[in-house]
């Protein structure tokens, strides 16, 4: 079984997570946000994976909750051997599209192009989007394209969430008896 777990602290905020990439979408999440827990959910059901995740509320509880979240996906892949590494997927949600693609290269990297117009989604700071998704990046050590366009804010992140979750799946799949690098290591 590919499982990982582990805590997040960020500025003196505190998550964990675990989860499991041959899981069936299992999810328990408490964030301190409902909008990030429907995020959260929407993202281990498009990966196809066991997501537990906790955060204490506090100002940079996203940033920790991304790391912990991170930093376990880092952990159930291991050595990274056999896995396809690469990942793409483009989700419509309505007006909104988001084109996400993935590489679980062990370098860290987030490049992200759209505009949210408003500041909450719901009970959701809609700027704590980037840093979450940043922290994702370095705790899972993965570059991480994001594009997205649309209307409604809420659509916007959802179509990033549940193609996030199906380029991890694609990305995470064995398919190989090697580490995928010509260096032989990630």
């Amino acid at each position: 079984m590919r499982k990982g777990e582990a805590q997040g602290l960020y500025k003196g905020c505190r998550a964990k997570a675990s989860l499991d990439l041959d899981g069936t979408s299992k999810t328990t999440v408490a964030t301190g946000y409902g909008f990030l827990d429907h995020m959260l959910t929407a993202l281990a059901r498009t990966a196809q994976m066991d997501l537990s995740a906790q955060a204490e509320t506090g100002l940079y509880s996203t940033n920790a909750l991304g790391q912990a979240i991170g930093v376990a996906l880092n952990d159930s892949l291991g050595e990274r051997i056999g896995i396809r590494r690469y990942g793409s997927s483009s989700v419509p949600m309505d007006e909104a599209l988001a084109d996400v693609a993935l590489d679980f290269s062990g370098r860290s990297y987030l490049v992200m192009t759209g505009e949210l117009e408003s500041d909450r989604v719901g009970d959701f700071e809609a700027q704590l989007l980037r840093p979450f998704l940043e922290a994702l990046c370095v705790g899972a050590r993965l570059t991480l394209h994001v594009r997205f366009y649309g209307e409604n804010d809420h659509h916007k992140i959802e179509s990033i969430f549940k193609a996030l979750g199906f380029a991890i799946r694609e990305a995470a799949i064995k398919e190989g008896t090697e580490v995928p690098s010509t260096k032989g290591v990630i």
